[in-house]
């Protein structure tokens, strides 16, 4: 009696893991390769049992980005994005042990970012989450011998072709760094090309150029012997360095003149007070060229509710609409205006969301598809927040970005003739980034409410313009000069390595350049909401406050 009573525990226990108490195991660490090599994606059940009659779903960032789909005991290969069709092979040898691995070939710098495993059976739903991070080997160092300078000898190192921007040393026979200067500068492909200089002096040996990733995980070195045979005087040599002594005594003279010249007309600033004055100066230029922005419900999906055509909500139950070409099956809403000319200045209200997207598209794109890529390649040009941290556009490849304060309220202004459209923070008026392209076609503001939790649910607002941004604005910006290049407001976090990208922005008649800076991990921000500045602060109306539930809608409602 006591064993049978056994046996019938450990069914029961049996059949309670099949029930689907089980959990899903993926890559425990970022997975980082170079472009071109294969990534292997590895995820199983814990405890082992079978996934054969489940659905395995291998996505990026969203669930229905479909990097590879398993249901029904084959691959579903018409539901994988565009651009992962024909790269991706799944390796089913263990699935009856729960086990299955995803083979993605020939990564590229654009397949940065968040990827997830997510088994579904009839009792049960998890999935695991990992980043993976694709670099570029640059290159080996080119070293050369430029002449004599500075009573030395100048050397210069170049490299090409490297992701994540690297870090550059010259080093000394017994290994320690000389300090230099260095160069970087990124080509059309988003690869950063570096070249650096040293003056070495006396018998210096053996001089190496060492380029490696930030991280230190691969290094390429160069190196180039130094003789004393190289430091013989001759009454030529003596004469030639006596003339550059004194070239550089009077450059000294003059730049001193100039420095004095500038500092005495108040043309020289502090950088950081420079920032605040050009991001009021931009954003009191911007809203110069305010328009009347409205919502086309036609073009809405079904859970997006439209209230006095300038608040979007979204909510977990479809509404019933009638069948329109022009509506989204994302989630998402564009305006009823269309610019194919002209300044464009609007203001979103995004509240504390913790995922949006705002900006302009194309009037023709694709508004069928349910997942595609929002870059200017496919006709976006947006800033989005995912995650709560993670601020980041796609021009093409992603530019992460940190602004100074976690924006509340956006201001978007289009220059379609310009070929810019620039995002700032409202809160502290401040830039966040500029993106450049040659606009075609009508182009529509664009708003996209993501899913999430409760977290997620303030509505998104379009907000009337403050009439009062003149005295917003400091009275000593009236004399802004441009400044060829400054660092933007983008702060780096932790021990990474800031990117630098130039940008521009009109400020009246003049382009004012700036310097972006932008970090290739988003991890490790502090939970600062900062500043809001709501539709109700700037005179508008309190759009209707519903609470919005964000689930998944599996069934949408269209009357044809």
């Amino acid at each position: 009696m006591a064993f049978g009573a056994l046996v019938l525990t450990l069914l029961l226990s049996l059949l309670r893991l099949g029930s689907g108490h089980w959990q899903v195991m993926g890559p425990d660490k970022t997975v980082q390769l170079v472009v071109g090599e294969d990534a292997v994606f590895s995820c199983f059940l814990s405890p082992k049992i079978s996934a054969e009659a489940m659905e395995v779903r291998f996505f990026r960032e969203e669930f229905h980005a479909v990097v590879h789909l398993y249901r029904e005991g084959k691959d579903q290969h018409d539901m994988q994005m565009p651009a992962y069709r024909g790269r991706t092979e799944l390796l089913k040898d263990s699935i009856a042990e729960g086990h299955v691995s995803l083979r993605l070939k020939k990564v590229t710098l654009s397949d940065n970012g968040f990827y997830g495993c997510r088994f579904r059976s009839q009792n049960n739903d998890q999935e695991a989450i990992w980043e993976m991070q694709v670099s570029a080997l640059g290159s080996a160092p080119l070293v050369s011998i430029m002449g004599f300078a500075e009573g030395g000898i100048q050397l210069l190192c170049k490299s090409s072709g490297w992701f994540p921007q690297p870090t550059v040393k010259w080093k000394g026979p017994q290994g320690h760094d000389f300090p230099s200067y260095s160069k970087v500068n990124t080509d059309r492909r988003g690869l950063f090309d570096v070249e650096t200089s040293l003056i070495v002096q006396g018998n210096a040996g053996s001089i190496s150029c060492s380029i490696q990733y930030p991280d230190q995980s691969r290094e390429v070195e160069s190196s180039v012997l130094i003789r004393e045979t190289f430091f013989h005087f001759s009454p030529y040599r003596l004469a030639s360095i006596s003339l550059g002594v004194l070239c550089c005594v009077l450059s000294v003279a003059v730049v001193g003149l100039m420095i004095s010249y500038s500092i005495s007309k108040g043309k020289i600033w502090a950088e950081l007070d420079w920032r605040r004055k050009h991001g009021v100066a931009a954003l009191r230029e911007a809203r110069k060229h305010a328009v009347e922005v409205t919502l086309d419900p036609d073009t809405a999906h079904p859970q997006l509710y439209i209230s006095d055509l300038k608040t979007v909500c979204y909510r977990n139950n479809c509404q019933e609409v009638t069948y329109s070409d022009k509506r989204f099956t994302r989630k998402c809403v564009v305006a009823s205006q269309e610019f194919q000319t002209g300044k464009h200045y609007w203001e979103v209200d995004v509240g504390h969301n913790i995922m949006w997207c705002v900006g302009v598209c194309r009037d023709d794109v694709d508004r069928k598809v349910e997942y595609e890529t929002l870059s200017s390649n496919n006709g976006f040009w947006v800033l989005r927040l995912k995650r709560q941290y993670q601020y980041f556009i796609l021009n093409p490849h992603r530019i992460n970005l940190s602004p100074r304060t976690p924006p509340t309220r956006i201001g978007v202004f289009l220059d379609y003739e310009g070929g810019t459209i620039s995002f700032l923070n409202i809160n502290d008026q401040s830039f966040i980034y500029t993106l450049t392209h040659q606009f075609e076609g009508l182009l529509r503001p664009y708003i996209q409410h993501y899913v999430n939790d409760e977290k997620n649910v303030t509505p998104i607002k379009i907000c009337p313009v403050s009439q009062g941004s003149e005295k917003e604005a400091p009275s000593d910006t009236d004399n802004l000069e441009p400044i060829p290049q400054v660092t933007t407001p983008f702060l780096p976090r932790g021990n990474h390595t800031s990117h630098l990208r130039t940008l521009s922005f009109l400020s009246g008649s003049r382009t004012l350049q700036q310097t972006a800076a932008y970090l290739p991990d988003e991890e490790g921000w502090p939970i600062h909401v900062g500043s809001g500045v709501s539709c109700l602060e700037a005179g508008g109306k309190t759009a209707d406050s519903t609470f919005c539930l964000h689930q998944f809608c599996s069934q949408r409602t269209f009357d044809k």
